[in-house]
């Protein structure tokens, strides 16, 4: 029972981050499920659905096909699609039941490639984990299958890794977060996920350092640094100062090749009343851009999305579930709070400072058309509540 939810609807789930990496791609999307998922994904995890069509089918997975494990079926099913639309690339998506009785969806696109000639992903989706495993997990899958060796290094070019609707929405975010490299003499070579093709992620490996954005891109940057020894930044844009600082960090990693990760600080004899929930990058960014203008402002890191110990300050906290969040914001150690909608609008919040942050993982197309522009004046905005507590 520590895992019910009373007032936090269920989070955007892996195979929403999968799909979500792959829209922009021409690419068939098959998830295995009997139509829910697909229609949750569909319906509330992805904010272009409204502007743009994507090729996303559901296998129509049923009870006898799940007992019987009927494989065949989504094989032909998949075949018949792959040569009425001829894609550059398939890709099978699994989701609780093919979860729980065991089917390989990496085994079955290996199958369907064989058969068909065009490329096949598969992906042990589950919708037990969070959006940004499947957003991870899409980026790498696509470098390890089209981006297979080292090329010659463009100079000044960067990879934006973790790019993602469900982080950002589908406002000018992706747009500025381009035009800020261009604005500083930088070359965008690849942005996974959003306004991305095929082409991108071939020359991948070409870039002289990839800028982490979201927490989903950051296991990606180590891959790329393991394979193709790309150095990162990690850093979303907040702001014209910060993001000033991170043109600064990018330009310097390219010269020394040390990565650079931009978390904020911490005085760890001083209290933390404020506290940050959202995705681990962007909150860690919001913390540091908020102190270059208030060294003094002590902020804590919450996520229910993963915690990574290398981007994590001493006391930033993983959240394993509503019940936790609610206990933390009972503990009395938090008088300020910045997060999605839904969270400040808990029970528990309404006698803390709160600032509303939308995130479309957690809120859905409830707040995502009010996902505020990283680089305009968000700052100004928040400044007030998160160092005086002023309305």
């Amino acid at each position: 029972m520590s895992q019910l939810s009373i007032y936090l609807p269920a989070f955007s789930g892996d195979y929403s981050g999968v799909c979500s990496a792959l829209f922009d791609l021409n690419c068939v999307v098959i998830i295995y499920d009997a139509s829910c998922c697909t229609r949750t994904y569909v319906s509330y995890d992805e904010p272009r659905w409204a502007d743009t069509r994507k090729s996303t089918f559901c296998a129509g997975l049923r009870t006898m096909d799940a007992i019987l494990g009927n494989d065949k079926k989504l094989i032909g099913q998949t075949l018949d699609v792959i040569e009425d639309l001829k894609p550059d690339f398939v890709a099978l998506l699994g989701s609780p039941v093919p979860a729980i009785i065991g089917t390989d969806m990496i085994g079955i696109a290996k199958e369907i490639e064989a058969q068909s000639g065009y490329p096949a992903l598969g992906f042990d989706t589950t919708g037990f984990l969070y959006y940004n495993r499947g957003i991870s997990s899409a980026m790498i899958t696509l470098l390890k299958k089209f981006a297979l060796h080292k090329l010659d290094t463009i100079k000044n070019s960067v990879n934006i890794l973790g790019l993602t609707p469900l982080d950002f929405s589908a406002n000018e975010n992706c747009k500025n977060f381009h035009k800020l490299l261009s604005d500083n003499g930088l070359k965008l070579n690849s942005s996974f996920m959003m306004n991305i093709d095929l082409e991108q992620i071939y020359n991948a490996p070409a870039a002289a350092i990839n800028l982490v954005v979201s927490q989903s891109g950051f296991t990606t940057a180590l891959y790329m640094e393991e394979k193709f020894g790309i150095p990162y930044v990690v850093a979303t844009p907040i702001g014209q100062y910060f993001s000033k600082i991170i043109v600064e960090a990018i330009n310097q990693t390219i010269k020394d090749r040390k990565n650079r990760i931009l978390s904020g600080s911490r005085n760890s004899n001083e209290t933390s009343p404020f506290l940050i929930v959202g995705d681990q990058v962007i909150a860690n960014s919001l913390r540091a851009a908020i102190q270059l203008i208030n060294k003094e402002t002590n902020i804590t890191v919450a996520s229910f999305f993963d915690i990574q110990p290398e981007l994590a300050l001493q006391g930033d906290i993983f959240l394993k579930s509503e019940k936790h969040l609610i206990e933390l914001l009972q503990s009395g150690k938090f008088d300020r709070l910045l997060a999605d909608p839904l969270i400040t609008q808990l029970p528990v919040a309404q006698s803390i400072k709160c600032y509303p942050f939308p995130h479309p993982a957690i809120s859905s197309y409830l707040y995502w058309d009010k996902v505020p522009l990283f680089m305009g004046n968000l700052l100004e905005e928040i400044m007030p509540v998160i160092v005086s507590g002023e309305d």
